[in-house]
């Protein structure tokens, strides 16, 4: 995470040094200018906890995260090559990232890595959280657009074109990020205080305040374009999706005589409280980041300013890192796909069709697999698409056919076809009517 304070605006020591100020030894004007250099250790030792936890089942989460969606076929579509770019920028924070923040913790100066690293450094913490923040959006637009009007997303479906989108995103957050790579800088104080000679043993990694140009607003530019605006996109994104799945339940709900709509109906609901969970979560992990950088910025002067400051960094630092841990489990684990790839790539194990039969209703089972041609044999480079049909037919005068497509364009669409036959009659001679509908399911 990109340090916005300095050693002693931590601390609020006294910077006002008494006139023989020039007696003191080198560790006491540190000590007064900076700071502590060494945290307490009942500091220290939860933090490195927390972050170490953090560290490894994020790696973890995120490895496997890409591992599955690359040695699986029926998982490289265009959703999940989102969630390969969002698992790589939280895998590229918490390598590059956290080990340097918790090093910090404890040891604070000086800095020794010299200033473009400490560049690089803010670089990256900057980009990588921006590019995880609009891949969020992204991928919740894609499935906002599959969900709620599934032929548009059709139209629009292509792995190009997600490749093309995702590496705009990466561009983006680079170049919003340079402007904190450039203003951060390793900053040293004097010694003696009149002097014009750097004590070596004070360099500190951090953007300060005053390295920032006046009226350049640029913690508030990326508080509202990196956060107040993604989460009102998120906030409208997923309740129209949530109540397009509540509606639809309620349609069958009232139908109700489609075996397993109950079960339908319960498997529903946990997706809307997902969809909840994952505006929870973007709020939790992102708002204390935003809200100490501003409270650096606007708090100066209220009361207890540096007890707040302090405990807003600690509690910013561990959400801040938390939510790369977090995205694998909201985006990934949650789904059916990825824990049948998870299992076929780690356990060799995979799911297969069945048959059943209840209730007075057959239902029969069969799957269309089109294979690309071997390009040796002169065929084409085509995409492997598989459909799986399932065919009900009951007592009445209703046939309903689904048809489950999954494709790389086509994640997961459902489509109903109902063909109702009117009773023969001699005198009258009628025409079978049939219905299509296309439903999108996450």
């Amino acid at each position: 995470m990109n340090e916005v304070w300095a050693v002693d605006e931590v601390w609020g020591v006294d910077k006002v040094l008494s006139p023989n100020a020039t007696n003191i030894t080198v560790e006491e004007y540190l000590l007064n200018k900076r700071g502590p250099k060494h945290l307490s250790l009942t500091v220290v030792v939860p933090v490195t906890v927390v972050y170490t936890t953090i560290f490894l089942s994020g790696v973890v989460g995120n490895l496997a995260t890409c591992l599955v969606i690359v040695s699986n076929a029926s998982l490289h579509t265009a959703t999940n090559y989102y969630l390969f770019s969002l698992a790589v920028s939280d895998i590229t924070l918490l390598l590059l990232g956290l080990p340097n923040d918790l090093s910090v913790f404890w040891q604070q100066y000086p800095w020794q890595l010299g200033e473009p690293i400490c560049k690089l450094r803010a670089l990256v913490s900057e980009m990588t959280s921006y590019t995880s923040v609009m891949t969020i959006v992204a991928f919740s637009m894609e499935r906002y657009l599959a969900i709620c009007h599934p032929l548009l997303s059709y139209t629009m479906s292509g792995l190009s074109r997600a490749v093309r989108i995702i590496t705009v995103l990466w561009l983006l957050s680079f170049f919003s990020a340079l402007p904190f790579a450039i203003l951060t800088k390793v900053d040293y104080i004097t010694y003696p205080p009149d002097s014009d000679e750097i004590l070596e043993e004070s360099a500190f990694c951090a953007l300060l305040e005053e390295n920032i140009p006046h009226n350049l607003p640029i913690y508030e530019i990326s508080f509202f374009i990196f956060f107040i605006l993604p989460l009102c996109i998120l906030l409208v994104l997923y309740t129209k999706i949530g109540l397009r799945i509540r509606s639809k339940s309620l349609d069958k709900n009232i139908d109700g005589k489609v075996h397993g709509e109950t079960k339908k109906f319960q498997s529903r609901k946990s997706i809307i409280r997902m969809l909840a969970a994952v505006v929870v979560t973007f709020f939790l992990c992102w708002a204390p980041y935003h809200a100490q950088r501003l409270h650096y910025l606007y708090g100066l002067g209220s009361p207890y300013y540096y007890e707040i400051n302090e405990y807003l960094y600690y509690v910013a630092g561990c959400f801040y890192y938390l939510s790369s841990t977090a995205n694998p489990i909201l985006y990934n684990l949650m789904s059916v796909k990825y824990r049948a790839g998870f299992q076929r790539t780690f356990c060799g194990r995979g799911h297969r069709l069945h048959s059943s039969s209840s209730g007075g209703e057959t239902r029969c089972a069969g799957s269309l697999t089109t294979r690309p041609p071997d390009p040796d044999k002169g065929g084409s480079d085509q995409e492997l698409m598989k459909r799986n049909v399932v065919v009900r037919i009951s007592d009445e005068n209703r046939a309903t056919t689904t048809v489950k497509t999954e494709s790389t364009h086509w994640p997961w669409t459902r489509l109903r076809v109902t063909m109702d036959r009117p009773r023969p009659s001699p005198s009258t001679r009628s025409e079978p009517t049939i219905c299509v509908e296309m439903e999108t399911c996450l």
